[in-house]
């Protein structure tokens, strides 16, 4: 089986688990990747996190994509429009 049927089933099998979202496909793609090339033990350049993600490796073992919160702006409750005044 090529490398490519590998990361092809793989990244069904995500889209499989994630209950078929769509719109997702390419993520799915590149977390395929990742997955063969860690369980191939291939080395080269690795893939590129997804914005809102951040790459991270643990005691020297692949890396894993993790995702990022945004912050909450301080004046998050501030948009809420005030109670109108009585006339």
């Amino acid at each position: 089986m090529s490398r490519e049927q590998i990361v092809r089933d793989t990244a069904y099998a995500i889209w499989e688990a994630e209950g078929k979202p769509e719109g997702r496909d390419a993520e799915h793609w590149r977390l395929a990747e990742e997955r063969v090339t860690a369980s191939t033990g291939e080395t080269g350049k690795a893939a590129k996190p997804a914005k809102g993600e951040v790459s991270a490796t643990v005691d020297d073992k692949p890396k894993a994509t993790i995702p990022v919160k945004k912050a909450a702006t301080g004046n998050a409750g501030a948009r809420k429009s005030a109670p109108k005044a009585k006339s």
